[in-house]
């Protein structure tokens, strides 16, 4: 009985959702497509290759480092900025979380030499979509 007012709030939120997808629809503009609308917009260039290029993951590495990083200052910020009484319970929860997450930057910090590409592997990696992209052009009669 205690949640029926949370079940109608989640209830109410739905179908707001519903509504105002449903309203975006009915009032959108409806134009029909052709092959100029479809296409891909690059400032007036023709798009050369895939759209799904593969990036080196130590830039999704340093990215989740820096997520990690930013969760535990604002925690930290939270606990210090907070009218809690710091007794033993939550200096040591507290201790406990700061020693995991240091663990694991501690961790990544090992582990990302072993995964970052030198400069040397960087130019090939270049020079061969290079040389694909010109094959891929050069079939076409391209430039």
């Amino acid at each position: 009985m205690d949640f029926i007012p949370v079940l109608i709030w989640a209830l109410l939120g739905v179908v707001l959702v519903v509504v105002m997808l449903l309203a975006s629809w009915v009032l959108r503009p409806h134009v029909l497509q052709n092959s100029e609308k479809l296409s891909s917009y690059e400032c007036g260039e023709e798009p050369i290759g895939p759209a799904r290029i593969a990036y080196p993951y130590n830039y999704f590495i340093y990215t989740i480092l820096f997520v990690v990083v930013d969760v535990m200052g604002a925690f930290l910020w939270l606990l210090a900025s907070s009218s809690l009484r710091l007794d033993i319970p939550v200096v040591w929860q507290t201790l406990i979380f700061v020693v995991i997450i240091m663990l694991g930057i501690n961790f990544v910090m090992r582990t990302l030499p072993q995964t970052t590409l030198d400069g040397k592997e960087t130019l090939e990696l270049y020079q061969e979509r290079k040389e694909a992209r010109a094959h891929s052009t050069g079939h076409s009669g391209g430039h």
